[in-house]
């Protein structure tokens, strides 16, 4: 039954594609997309353990299962994709004919991240991943936003060549050992130069695709030009699927400690590098991006050091609390996504919504991002102990920011479902910190006291909001990207191969 799980999201967005063509109803579309939405997650509360489709052997079969790892994913995905539909049903104009190709494409989404994270094998990884990615591209293409159209083909250009290499890489694994099964193919692969290159190849290529540091560039334009419902499932969970992929190579194929150490040290440029950026931003929705990069580097932080359990459990905090602060700044900043000029001031559950979701993102007790945390504290050496608690410092400092301009300002009337949508995402945070044990940490006071005259310390010396960068035209931009990411995977090859 597992394989439903992707079946109901690409059923009911083909009986949507029917409805508009026989011009039904818009209470029966809008009915389908939440039937598709929903229903997978009955079949996760049914569901556990592992199956091969069609009653195969392994080694000619399609294995999908769900285990500790990757539920941590699905429940991410399930949970913020439900409370993105219920917002996109009052977000989207139903008088618009565009608005049932776009939920068709949400739908796509879903099936797609579905399909990818209950994968065992990774050609079938990476069908499902495509699938998310190619609806992602068109979502972005979809705004209304001025410069949609190029962030969208400057996004499908960098993932498609990450891509091609992805296929490649994996290509080079089949030679080697034989096998797609992740399982089989830990039990036969050994030590290789071809497959070190297989690995330094799709590591790089999933890094691409996360949107982490220096391969990042597509990011911030896709993610902040994106209609609201899909910035914020961009940024919760579309990034994680690529995330999910680096568990499962770095479970099946030998990893050397020099790639350990390069990624490690990824991770933390990736986290630091983010925060920095996210207090040159004055666009609310681009500093959410920016944090976004920094977030995927505590994920990646979990997978460098093999600690699975806290990059999966880091990777569902981050879901909950990206998911919601987009929804929620989607919601205030209608008129204006600029800080300081919109605001929650006059709404005391948007209010409630996004400091809960701002401290849960900081890794704040007892949030779920504090339990996430201390999961990946536990995998480091002593000798980097110092990363959790300078990070969850920057990372207040940038959020205090972004409170600071909010409560200012009052908020344009809200949707129910909307602020319904934001509320649920922070009671959630809390309420999974609370579960999973996140007790109150002393030390959290002194982050957030300190967090707020380091904020007003860098606004006096005026550092804050002074967007950095060369703007070029997309078609140089693009090959400037490419360059890069063409540059780290030799760099990488090289590494592992001295």
């Amino acid at each position: 039954m597992i394989p439903l799980m992707v079946a109901f999201p690409l059923l009911f967005g083909f009986i949507i594609v029917i409805l508009d063509t026989l011009r039904a109803k818009k209470v029966l579309i809008k009915v389908s997309f939440v039937l598709g939405a929903v229903l997978p997650a009955g079949i996760f509360l049914l569901e556990n353990g592992r199956e091969i489709v069609g009653g195969w052997s392994r080694v000619a079969g399609i294995e999908v299962g769900i285990g500790e790892i990757n539920a941590q994913f699905i429940v991410g995905e399930l949970v913020l994709f439900t409370l993105v539909a219920l917002y996109s049903i009052s977000y989207f104009d139903f008088r618009d004919k565009k608005t049932p190709k776009a939920l068709v494409l949400f739908l796509l989404m879903h099936s797609g991240l579905l399909g990818a994270f209950i994968a065992r094998d990774f050609f079938n990884f990476y069908i499902y991943m495509e699938i998310a990615s190619v609806s992602a591209f068109a979502l972005v293409a979809f705004s209304d936003d001025p410069g949609s159209k190029k962030a969208a083909f400057k996004y499908l250009i960098l993932s498609l060549l990450a891509s091609y290499l992805f296929i490649f890489a994996i290509g080079l694994i089949y030679m080697e050992t034989g096998y797609l099964n992740v399982e089989l193919v830990a039990q036969n692969a050994l030590p290789s130069r071809e497959l070190s290159t297989a690995l330094g190849i799709a590591f790089a290529s999933l890094l691409l695709k996360a949107g982490i540091f220096p391969l990042h560039g597509w990011l911030p334009d896709a993610h902040s030009a994106a209609p609201t419902p899909a910035s914020a499932l961009l940024s919760g969970i579309v990034v994680k699927a690529p995330a999910y992929g680096m568990i499962l190579l770095f479970s099946a194929v030998p990893v050397g400690e020099s790639l350990k150490t390069a990624a490690l040290m990824v991770a933390v440029a990736s986290i630091f590098f983010g925060i920095v950026m996210m207090l040159l931003q004055r666009d609310a929705k681009r500093f959410l991006a920016y944090s976004t990069v920094s977030q995927m580097g505590y994920v990646l932080l979990g997978i460098a050091t093999f600690n699975f359990t806290g990059a999966a459990y880091y990777a569902l905090a981050h879901s909950l609390t990206k998911g919601g602060l987009f929804l929620s700044v989607g919601s205030l900043g209608t008129k204006s996504r600029k800080l300081g000029e919109f605001g929650y001031k006059n709404a005391p559950l948007m209010v409630f919504s996004v400091l809960i979701l701002s401290l849960a993102i900081g890794g704040i007790s007892p949030l779920i991002g504090s339990y996430a945390k201390g999961l990946l504290l536990s995998s480091l050496s002593e000798g980097w102990h110092w990363l959790i608690p300078l990070g969850t410092l920057g990372t207040m400092i940038a959020f205090t920011r972004l409170n600071y301009h909010m409560l200012g300002r009052e908020s344009p009337e809200i949707k129910p479902f909307w602020k319904f949508s934001s509320l649920i995402l922070a009671l959630l945070s809390l309420g999974g910190g609370i579960y999973f044990g996140a007790g109150l940490k002393l030390a959290d006071v002194i982050y957030i006291s300190a967090a707020v005259p380091g904020f007003f310390a860098l606004r006096a010396l005026g550092v804050l909001g002074k967007e950095t960068g060369m703007k070029m035209e997309t078609e140089k931009e693009i090959n400037v990207l490419a360059a890069v990411f063409v540059t780290f995977i030799l760099a990488v090859l090289l590494l592992q191969w001295s």
